[in-house]
């Protein structure tokens, strides 16, 4: 039998432990046999053997496997094969396609599943289930890592329902594991130690009787059930299972493994108050660490730690290092959790453009609704195993029933031929007597069994119209169930895009809002106050504007007009009237009659004036016009600035707002493709005198 290597993963660690063991005296007896001339048969044996003993995804181990493939190629194509010997080598395949296949879960090679069914259909044409189930639980866990939910809980769920038919109590821990696992990867905290719980009950004997592979298991789900305890905030019970978890890895020597319980154990210590502990722990760990994967996760844990503890120095040192780490790693999820302390780190030590910059990092790369939708999924794969699971259950109790009965029939049957032997002895004279008068009634019986023919007819067409009407209905009903379906996707799509359009038009720069009222102050302690009362007047126009707004898909062209207005003049308040603007909207326009989608143009108005005015200091012109061409609504500012780089767009220095906008104009135009025109101007000898931007906008005309 070959290593079977589990893929549970530490939550918000990337990384697998790995096993420290290793026989290097077996698997060298076992390379002296390999170098001799054996059957293929022999041979096969041989390499699984040494791969038994050999440290999992190692060179010599990958290069035991991978002998296994021009074997099983060859002896398969073989005339004639022996049942027995063609087995041996399906199970070779088997092996082959599956460790390739978890080589590549490791990897995050787009190749893993096509394996991983491989070995499915290898172990399965061996008759080896057992082993064929061990591949689905490693198919689960390649989609685990790439977080595709229905698949990996369709893969575990699957393996536990075999499990269980066959009492595995190895089997049924593992998957629970599994399981656990990846409820903690969706932040389902208590679900998460109900599945580990169930997991751990395999390994409660002494500790004498585990094997070194049995205290690595134990370990990875004492920890994560700390890991669990401490997202729950109840951090006694964290520090109770990483100390566990700690004292059964450190006796495998395993640093990596080690070194992973440790950073947990100093996060648990910092959060129940001991800090030079938690940093003694930390030190440990980051001692241990021999690659990147395990740096980061120290930096990071160090990072929060430093921060629970208000040292901004220390603690943004470390984040960053840790968050570099998960861009060379491209671990999303650690970038995700980083960028967000960091974020506060910074705005709790005073910097606020780091701490923004962050801030919009982390905004980008969180994805809730699919982690919502994920843990719906894992419910209802859960419902779906307890009803065929329950529904097993009583067939099987059904089926003891009926084989009861049929036995007590028999056992009387049997006691009662045995008391009337000789009632049908006396019988059966009677019925040789009578045999003349059975002639005379035969016609009769013609007429008795023609009728029971009938009856049998009649009754063969009852259970087909009703058989005919149950399809009927499930057919009608399977029709209602999708139309309804459809709808119910219809309705929460739409939801979902009204949702996120008023997200996305409630965006206003704090910079902005902060600019604008240190400026309006200045005019005040200047005593400009019909000055200061003029500006303070137009921004809480334009921010009443903004927040009514936000509730509304469409509004007047009018008002977005004015909100326009009052924006740029609050602008030049704030670039020291640098510059003067224009707007114009076509006379041919009713602006009280046609409506469209708010707060669309400031973003692009925002970067003519921040970047198309850059290097202007006085007489700058912002000119913004609004017209109708083929029924079709433009929108078009114009700077006298610097104009675009050669050879770029604005693409390439967009700020996060423009790149809402445009989102939001793709969800409104409906199409993928929405460009927005950017185009230099210039004078008559090609000098760039200024920039062009123009774009359709969506409107609905109301007469």
């Amino acid at each position: 039998m070959f290593k079977a290597t589990r893929s549970s993963v530490l939550i918000l660690l990337t990384f697998v432990f790995t096993a420290s063991y290793s026989q290097n005296r077996t698997i060298d007896s076992l390379k002296t046999i390999l170098g001799h001339k054996i059957s293929d048969t022999t041979r096969i044996n041989t390499i699984i053997a040494a791969m038994d003993h050999s440290v999992t995804w190692s060179p010599p181990h990958v290069a035991l496997y991978k002998q296994l493939q021009p074997i099983f190629t060859k002896g398969l194509k073989l005339p004639n094969l022996h049942a027995k010997t063609k087995q041996k080598y399906l199970y070779a395949a088997g092996v082959y396609y599956y460790n390739t296949a978890k080589k590549e879960t490791m990897d995050r090679d787009d190749n893993a599943p096509l394996h991983f069914d491989e070995a499915i259909k290898f172990f399965k044409a061996s008759k080896d289930y057992k082993t064929m189930t061990e591949a689905i639980v490693g198919k689960g866990s390649y989609f685990q890592t790439i977080a595709d939910w229905p698949n990996t809980f369709k893969c575990y769920f699957a393996a536990l329902k075999y499990f269980e038919s066959i009492h595995s109590e190895f089997g049924i821990s593992d998957v629970n594991m599994e399981i656990g696992t990846a409820c903690l990867a969706q932040q389902d905290w208590e679900k998460g130690i109900l599945y580990l719980k169930k997991a751990l009950t395999y390994f409660e004997v002494p500790d004498a009787d585990l094997s070194i592979g049995d205290r690595h298991d134990k370990s990875v789900i004492l920890n994560n059930i700390g890991v669990a305890y401490t997202r729950l905030k109840n951090y006694a019970e964290a520090h109770k299972n990483f100390l566990r978890a700690y004292g059964y890895i450190k006796q495998n020597h395993d640093p990596k493994a080690e070194s992973i319980v440790l950073v947990q154990l100093a996060n648990a210590t910092n959060d129940l108050g001991n800090f030079a502990e938690a940093q003694e722990y930390v030190k440990q760990s980051l001692a241990l660490c021999e690659e990147d994967a395990s740096r980061m996760a120290v930096y990071g844990s160090a990072a929060r730690i430093y921060y629970r503890n208000k040292n901004y120095d220390k603690a943004a040192e470390f984040g960053e290092i840790c968050y570099t780490l998960s861009k060379k790693l491209k671990n999303k999820g650690s970038m995700t959790g980083m960028s967000t302390l960091l974020s506060k780190i910074y705005r709790e030590s005073g910097q606020y453009e780091k701490a923004l910059a962050m801030y919009e990092t982390s905004v980008a790369l969180k994805d809730s609704t699919k982690l919502e939708a994920s843990k719906n999924e894992l419910a209802q794969q859960q419902l779906k195993y307890d009803f065929e699971k329950k529904e097993l259950q009583q067939k099987i109790i059904q089926e003891k029933k009926v084989a009861a009965i049929q036995l007590d029939a028999e056992k009387k049957s049997f006691l009662e031929t045995s008391k009337n032997k000789l009632a049908r002895q006396q019988l059966r004279y009677n019925f040789e007597r009578k045999a003349f008068q059975q002639k005379l009634m035969q016609g009769k019986k013609v007429s008795v069994i023609k009728l029971d023919a009938q009856k049998k007819n009649a009754a063969k067409n009852n259970w087909l119209i009703a058989l005919s009407g149950l399809l009927l209905l499930l057919l009608l009903g399977g029709f209602f169930y999708y139309r309804n379906n459809k709808q119910k996707q219809s309705i929460a799509v739409l939801e979902k895009n009204q949702i996120k359009q008023k997200l996305l038009i409630t965006q206003m720069n704090p910079h902005f809002i902060f600019n604008s009222i240190e400026n309006i102050r200045s005019l005040i302690y200047d005593h400009q106050n019909d000055a200061a009362v003029n500006y303070l007047g137009k921004f809480s126009t334009l921010t009443r504007q903004i927040l009514e707004n936000s509730n509304e898909n469409y509004i007047a062209l009018n008002e977005e007009v004015d909100m326009i207005e009052n924006y740029l003049t609050i602008q030049q308040l704030l670039y020291h009237n640098k510059f003067n603007f224009k707007v114009f909207v076509e006379e041919t326009i009713d602006t009280e009659s046609i409506f469209l989608p708010p707060m669309l143009t400031q973003p692009f108005i925002e970067n003519a004036i921040k970047h198309g005015l850059s290097n202007t200091t006085e007489n700058g012109k912002i000119d913004i016009r609004f017209y109708l061409k083929e029924a079709k609504l433009f929108f078009e500012v114009i700077d006298n600035g610097k104009g675009f780089d050669s050879g770029k767009t604005i693409s390439n220095h967009k700020s996060l707002a423009m790149t809402i906008t445009k989102e939001r104009l793709v969800g409104y135009t409906k199409n993928q493709d929405f460009v927005v025109q950017t185009d230099n101007i210039t004078d008559q000898s090609e000098k760039i005198v200024g920039a062009k931007v123009l774009f359709e906008i969506p409107y609905i005309y109301e007469n």
